[in-house]
């Protein structure tokens, strides 16, 4: 039967202040027509044409039809009360802007469980408003077409109840992930898969299908949504793809912190140059976890353009950001860092000691031995096990007094460590030390002290032996 349209009511002004109703006639979303008039029954034709409801229904009412939500609303009804014939008009509500219409036209397309409206259906599983999909999720499961199975499993993978339920009105089982996100892909719902991304292990997933991903990722940059953003930074670092890098560059100047957060990781993963001075401009942040994070990518890009900005965050305001720009600096390896990092060594804050510790061990220059072995008498005990790491990594016997007195520190994670640390540095100075607390009343201390003492020998035959 060819179709014919719904028709609805709408109130009119006219003459006098006064109201009257108009038939019209929907044949599309947004196309109409007036079938009934009053006016023109009441005035003749040649009359009505002066009345003032004409005048609207020919100025106004075009502007009310593309505008008003209760009439899109009422539309949106009696096209669900019309049937199977309605369905390719109710599917252009599901362009409207308004959640609330988009809703509507889901559950209206769900009771009347016609399959032609599943791939819209499945298309709405990508919207960005949560009912939006839970409606799209009911009338999937209503309508029961086994196209739907591979979105509802990704967004029940996502954590989505409402896509289990849809699955089980159905009497579908759940694909596992991979194979979900694929036929996915291969249907071309990459909405769908993108707007489930943040959840999960779906962001691993989408990776995994390679370049076919990165153009519907690029689109993901620019999602409203701060979550999707922020894991499409994710998929495209597990990419690899350095085609993408102009695209992370402008995310450096996103409205969250956290997607700029992921753009500078994703940059410093992918090891791009191109990359390097708009992450030197990201250590200006506003963000201290920003500013951080472009260090600890900077320091993965190792381009030594970027040091002398990085050596200026030493002396930031944020504890973490101090200790991002020490490790930076000791990755890469400098020795002309060395007395700025010594300096630091007297920071109020114990990571930053620490890191300062961890820095100066990368670096490995011999300078940094005394300040080193002031930190081991520091009051917090992870500084004093930096402290032994590091002058055990930078092997100099000059240590070794210092460290056989930590072998009575307090805290067992030292003691080990200063037994560590004499083992390499391999000094014999050190055996007597250790040999003294091979009956403490510590295992462990015990363990590593013999450990210790039997790599201090092993190194003495093998030098002797060359």
């Amino acid at each position: 039967m060819e179709w014919q349209g719904v028709e609805i009511e709408v109130e009119v002004p006219c003459a006098g202040g006064r109201k009257h109703p108009v038939l019209l006639r929907f044949t599309g979303w947004g196309e109409y027509e007036v079938v009934h008039n009053p006016c023109e029954e009441l005035l003749g034709e040649v009359f009505a044409r002066m009345a003032p409801c004409t005048h609207y229904l020919r100025e106004r009412l075009p502007g009310l039809v593309r505008r008003s939500v209760s009439l899109k609303a009422q539309l949106i009804d009696a096209l669900g009360a019309a049937g199977a014939p309605a369905v390719p008009v109710l599917m252009g509500a599901l362009a409207e802007r308004q959640p609330a219409l988009r809703l509507a036209a889901c559950n209206a397309l769900g009771d009347i469980g016609d399959p032609q409206a599943v791939p819209a259906l499945i298309c709405m599983l990508g919207d960005s408003d949560a009912g939006v999909r839970f409606a799209a999720c009911r009338a999937l499961g209503a309508i029961g077409d086994p196209r739907a199975v591979p979105a509802l499993s990704v967004w029940r993978y996502a954590g989505n109840h409402d896509a289990l339920e849809a699955l089980e009105a159905m009497g579908a089982q759940c694909l596992p992930i991979g194979k979900a996100v694929k036929q996915l892909a291969a249907q071309g719902a990459w909405e769908v898969l993108i707007r489930a991304l943040p959840h999960s292990t779906l962001g691993s997933e989408v990776a995994r299908l390679g370049a076919a991903a990165i153009p519907a990722l690029r689109r993901a940059l620019r999602d409203d949504d701060v979550w999707v953003r922020r894991a499409a930074c994710g998929a495209l670092e597990r990419i690899g793809d350095a085609s993408v890098v102009p695209d992370l560059i402008r995310l450096l100047a996103d409205s969250h912190y956290q997607v700029r957060c992921a753009a500078c990781f994703a940059l410093g993963e992918l090891g791009d140059p191109r990359a390097v001075p708009a992450l030197i401009g990201a250590l200006e942040d506003k963000s201290a976890e920003v500013r951080w994070t472009a260090c600890d990518a900077l320091a993965e890009l190792g381009d030594p353009q970027a040091k002398p900005a990085i050596a200026r965050l030493l002396t930031d305001r944020s504890p973490g950001v101090r200790c991002a720009a020490c490790e930076a600096l000791g990755k890469l390896g400098d020795a002309d860092d060395v007395p700025a990092l010594v300096a630091l060594l007297s920071d109020k804050d114990a990571d930053v000691r620490a890191a300062v510790c961890d820095a100066l061990s990368e670096i490995g220059s011999p300078r940094a031995v005394d300040a080193l072995i002031e930190r081991l008498q520091d009051a917090n005990y992870q500084v004093r096990w930096a402290a032994c790491d590091a002058l055990g990594a930078l092997g100099d016997p000059r240590a070794v007094p210092a460290l056989a007195q930590r072998l009575n520190d307090p805290k067992s994670d030292v003691r080990v460590a200063a037994c560590e640390a004499l083992a390499n540095i391999g000094d014999p100075q050190a055996i007597p030390y250790l040999e003294a607390h091979l009956e403490s009343r510590s295992h462990t201390l015990r363990k590593s002290a013999r450990r210790a003492i039997e790599r201090i020998q092993a190194r003495r035959r093998k030098k002797r032996r060359s």
